[in-house]
């Protein structure tokens, strides 16, 4: 079997040689060569055409951010990105993402004190994820997904009890790989008009999504606020659950975070915040999957499917990864698909305002 190539790059030789030993260890990744800045990286690319690279952020000559972008822009290189466990190591983060990273990962502070073991599983899980992303079969994928399409184009107009002229009182989203552009292009469509609480689960180690809410609230003309235990939901307010924590609706109408469902990879769980949100608001629930590897989500929609609610899936075809709206639709649970650029039209129409 050929091994999956990774090109490594970070500014300090002591951690080139980290990762290299981390992915070496496993049998089928080999490390092809490395970079010790964003302008050699774009070089080595170029030169070694890599399955996967792993990208530090701040590097001299040209950043990680840059090289991020030259990079999937002009070689479609999946790129996975380690940056510090810091305020600014997260805004980093969240810019390569932004410009077409697929993956991220904290490093360990302090290269003395370095615990190898603590990254090295989640770190192999991700550059595989990000090859897998790169290399999902798009013929195969548009063949296997046509008939389901087809059949869930026609929703349900029981739901919400449209024919009672109820619209839902919350939304939860779902996203993962691909979901810092999948949400900068969508939440910015609601304004204060929405009758509906929104809550935003998207797979992120804990850190991020602080500054993701920050960024959010900056692009959106309502709030958007990281969740914490005993908020209240108001409507128009979107809450994006913490990394590292599941995020719950009580019968309060308040928030929950809990961390007793899943790995940690899968944490926030976009199941649980489904099944939890139905359980209290049933019928008037809205589930929404966007772009994310894996089958998170499935199951939750199935619940909000079973309670009554709705639940709508970004079109496969659409998707940066196309796994969990994949698994959503031929697990029959979608009851309508649509490519993200028309999701938040539709949300706004089961608001009863006009996008």
């Amino acid at each position: 079997m050929r091994k999956l190539r990774v090109l490594v790059v970070d500014d300090s030789r002591f951690m080139v040689g980290v990762i290299t030993t981390l992915l070496e260890k496993r049998g089928d990744l080999e490390v092809v060569g490395y970079a010790l800045d964003g302008q050699a990286a774009i070089e080595q690319a170029r030169a070694l055409l890599p399955d996967v690279i792993t990208m530090d952020v701040v590097m001299p000559r040209v950043d990680g951010i840059q090289a991020t972008r030259v990079i999937t822009r002009e070689l479609a290189i999946p790129i996975v990105v380690l940056s510090a466990y810091t305020e600014r190591g997260a805004i980093l983060t969240l810019d390569a993402l932004q410009a077409g990273a697929l993956e991220c990962l904290a490093k360990p502070s302090g290269e003395r004190s370095m615990n190898l073991d603590s990254i090295a599983d989640e770190l192999v899980a991700k550059v595989r994820r990000a090859y897998a992303v790169r290399n999902q079969g798009n013929n195969r994928d548009s063949a296997e997904n046509e008939a389901p399409l087809r059949r869930t184009g026609q929703y349900r107009l029981s739901a919400l009890g449209q024919g009672e002229g109820k619209p839902p009182l919350v939304v939860v989203i779902g996203a993962s790989t691909g979901g810092v552009q999948a949400l900068g292009e969508l939440l910015p469509r609601f304004t204060a008009s929405i009758p509906y609480s929104i809550i935003v689960v998207q797979h992120f180690p804990g850190g991020l999504t602080q500054q993701l809410a920050r960024r959010l609230d900056a692009a959106c003309s309502i709030p958007v606020r990281e969740a914490e235990s005993g908020m209240r939901l108001n409507r128009a307010w979107i809450y994006i659950a913490p990394g590292g924590h599941n995020v719950e609706v009580t019968s309060g109408l308040r928030l929950r975070l809990v961390d007793d469902e899943g790995p940690s990879i899968m944490r926030p769980s976009i199941n649980a915040a489904f099944e939890s949100a139905v359980g209290i608001f049933g019928e008037r629930t809205v589930g929404v999957i966007l772009t994310g590897m894996g089958d998170d989500g499935t199951r939750g929609a199935a619940s909000i499917r079973r309670g009554g609610g709705m639940v709508l899936v970004q079109s496969p075809d659409t998707a940066t990864a196309k796994g969990m709206p994949r698994s959503a639709v031929q697990a029959g649970v979608a009851d309508i698909v649509l490519p993200l650029n028309r999701l938040g039209a539709q949300l706004i129409e089961l608001a009863g305002t006009r996008p």
